[in-house]
C-alpha cells in the first residue's frame, strides 16, 4: 500500500542520510500478512461481459477481506464499484480451469472502503490455530493435523480464505480429548500460545452441527453451527477488535517512543512504523534523551495502533511515570 514518505525534523543531514540507508535493510512484519487485495473467482465465459462480472465478484471478495465485514459486498458504494470495477484492477490473468485471478490497486481500494464508510482490518492479523475433531474411520473421533487433507479441512480453508483469516493446523498429534478440553475452557488447554498461534479456534460435533469456541486476547466466544460458522465466529470476533469504528477514517496522533539507543534503532523504528498497513504517514518531530517524538497519520486511533503492535515484540507499552515525573514515552522500542 502506498504511503507518504517519513519526514525528519530537528535532526542533522548526516542522521537523515544514515537513516535512509538503514531503512532499506530492515524488513519488519507484525502478525500474519494476508493478500486481501487479490482474489480468484470463477469465470463464466470468454466474453468481456463475463470478465467484467468476475471482476465485480473479485472486488466484493476483496472488500470483505479488507474490512472484516461479511456483508461489505452489499454496501451501495461497493456494489456500484463492482458494477464498474476495471478502474480498481491492477492486474489479472486466467487459469486453465476457467478461474480469473485479480489483483486490485491497494490505494484505490483503501479509498473505496473509506467512501463506503467501511472499517479497515489491518493486514497484520493474528494467526488462528484450528483444532477440529472429526469422526474416525476406526470409530470414535480424532483431531485433524496439518499433514492430513480431509473434506472438513478443505471447507474451513476456503471459508478462511474468503474472510481473509490466517489459519494454521496442528503439526503434531492432538487427542480429541485435548480439543474438548479447549471447548470446555479448561485453564491452560485453552491458551493459544500453547498451540503455537495467537488465536485458537476449536470445534467438535457431529453432522451439520459443530460446537465452536474462539479464543484471542484472553477472551472467548462460543457458537454452534456448520464448519463455516466457526470461521465466521473467528473472523467476526477479530474484526470487532482490529477493525473498530475508528478505522473507518484516518487520524493524526502524537506518539513518543523510548529505547532509541543509536542510529540503527532510530532507522529501525521508522521503518517498522511505515511497514504497518494502518500507517499513512510518519513525521519525526524530534529526538532527545533516547526518546523520539512522532506525528503518525493512520487508519484508526492510538488504541488500534496498540493492538496491532502487540502482535509482535518491537513496540511495548512504556511504564507510567511517577506523579511528579515529566511525561514519559508511550512505547519502548525493542530492535
Amino acid at each position: 500500500m502506498q504511503r507518504q514518505s517519513s519526514t525528519v525534523r530537528q535532526d542533522g543531514p548526516a542522521l537523515r542520510a544514515l537513516a535512509c540507508i538503514m531503512l532499506l535493510a530492515l524488513p519488519w512484519q507484525a502478525g500474519a500478512g494476508v493478500a486481501v487485495y487479490q482474489a480468484v473467482v470463477p469465470l463464466a465465459g470468454a466474453t468481456e461481459a463475463d470478465r467484467s462480472a468476475a471482476f465485480g465478484d473479485a472486488l466484493r471478495t476483496a472488500a470483505v477481506r479488507a474490512s472484516g465485514q461479511s456483508d461489505a459486498g452489499s454496501s451501495p458504494v461497493i456494489a456500484a464499484a463492482a458494477a464498474d470495477p476495471q478502474r480498481y484492477v491492477q492486474q489479472y490473468s486466467t487459469t486453465a480451469d476457467h478461474m480469473l485471478k485479480v489483483g486490485f490497486d491497494a490505494r484505490a481500494m483503501d479509498q473505496l472502503l473509506q467512501q463506503a464508510r467501511l472499517p479497515f482490518w489491518p493486514l497484520e492479523r493474528p494467526v488462528t490455530v484450528v483444532l477440529l475433531v472429526v469422526p474416525s474411520v476406526a470409530g470414535g473421533e480424532r483431531a485433524v493435523l496439518a499433514s492430513e487433507r480431509v473434506p472438513e479441512r478443505t471447507v474451513i480453508e476456503r471459508a478462511a480464505l474468503a474472510r481473509g483469516l490466517p489459519i494454521a493446523w496442528p503439526q503434531q498429534s492432538v487427542a480429541a480429548a485435548q480439543v474438548r478440553a479447549v471447548l470446555a475452557g479448561t485453564q491452560g488447554a485453552a491458551a493459544p500460545e500453547a498451540w503455537g498461534g495467537q488465536a485458537l479456534l476449536a470445534g467438535a460435533g457431529s453432522g451439520a452441527i459443530v460446537a465452536w469456541r474462539f479464543i484471542e486476547n484472553r477472551q472467548s466466544a462460543l457458537a454452534d453451527g456448520d464448519l463455516k460458522r466457526g470461521v465466521d465466529l473467528a473472523a467476526d470476533t477479530l474484526a470487532a477488535r482490529y477493525a473498530p469504528p475508528s478505522s473507518r477514517g484516518s487520524s493524526t496522533i502524537a506518539v513518543r517512543v523510548g529505547g532509541i539507543e543509536d542510529l540503527r534503532a532510530y532507522a529501525g523504528l521508522v521503518n517498522y512504523l511505515e511497514s504497518l498497513s494502518i500507517m499513512r504517514a510518519v513525521v519525526v518531530q524530534g529526538l532527545a534523551d533516547r526518546v523520539v517524538s512522532l506525528d503518525l497519520t493512520l487508519r484508526g486511533d492510538l488504541e488500534l495502533l496498540r493492538r496491532v503492535v502487540a502482535l509482535d515484540n518491537h513496540l511495548t507499552p512504556a511504564g507510567a511515570p511517577g506523579p511528579e515525573a515529566a511525561p514519559g514515552p508511550d512505547f519502548t522500542y525493542l530492535p
